[in-house]
């Protein structure tokens, strides 16, 4: 993959792809990495989008309309996640002073995109006067790369970013499957995501207290939505806890699976 070809795929990314601007948030507490598929041979199926790919976070969907304070009653999902996206995405426009009046969604969504642009290009110390916004993206994603690939004892000289990002995410992965005693051998990217998402979905509720006899991962996910939201977020733990790393991993499946 070519860096321009990358930046203009996360920039796609960040900016109007549906999943991520419906399932991952603007701040931290709402980067869950809930995007659960079934590991069993015999369940396995295509990868949907859409509005039957939404089904797979209705807990989350309605938990974020209840906190952004949308009427659920008699709607469908698919309606309620769009109404949440926009929700979401006039909450943040609000916060960076864009003026919202008159623009579509995508529209919105990629000025929101460039001004976070702007605004860490200056928080890592990068000269923002008369360049172009592309250029620009590639020197907060090389940046950002780069620190945490020093943060990780990653060598970073003379890699192309697309390459370093590829070393970033697996350090990363590793990482967090070692935390969780996940096992990573003969795996593939994606599964081992699952199994540190499973893993961390049976770690909160234990710290919450919680039953999960007989339950599967995904409803016990529901459930602490449903019922411990309050309690998860005041302990910082999943699905609520800190996720900046998730900007690094955003693209890894279809691309490396």
């Amino acid at each position: 993959m070519k860096t321009k070809f990358f930046i203009v795929l996360m920039t796609v990314l960040i900016a109007s792809a549906w999943q991520i601007s419906t399932v991952f948030g603007e701040t931290n507490t709402d980067n869950a990495w809930f995007d659960f598929i079934s590991k069993d041979k015999d369940e396995e199926k295509p990868k949907e989008h859409g509005k039957k790919d939404v089904h797979k976070h209705e807990a989350w969907i309605k938990y974020k309309a209840k906190e952004l304070g949308i009427e659920t009653e008699g709607k469908d999902l698919t309606t309620l996640a769009k109404e949440v996206k926009e929700a979401k995405l006039m909450k943040k426009a609000s916060e960076l002073g864009i003026d919202t009046e008159g623009k579509d969604i995508k529209e919105l969504a990629m000025e929101i995109h460039q001004a976070k642009v702007m605004k860490e290009a200056k928080q890592l110390g990068i000269e923002v006067e008369g360049k172009d916004y592309d250029d620009l993206a590639e020197e907060v994603l090389d940046a950002k790369f780069k620190a945490k690939a020093k943060e990780l004892g990653i060598e970073t000289e003379g890699k192309e970013v697309d390459d370093l990002l590829d070393e970033v995410r697996k350090a990363i992965l590793d990482r967090e499957a070692e935390s969780y005693g996940v096992e990573t051998e003969g795996k593939k990217e994606h599964e081992i995501v699952m199994d540190i998402h499973e893993a961390k979905i049976y770690d909160s509720a234990e710290k919450l207290g919680m039953d999960t006899e007989g339950k599967k991962p995904k409803e016990i996910l529901n459930e602490i939505f449903e019922n411990y939201a309050a309690e998860a977020k005041e302990l910082e733990i999943f699905p609520f806890e800190n996720n900046d790393d998730k900007f690094y991993l955003q693209h890894h499946m279809e691309d490396h699976d």
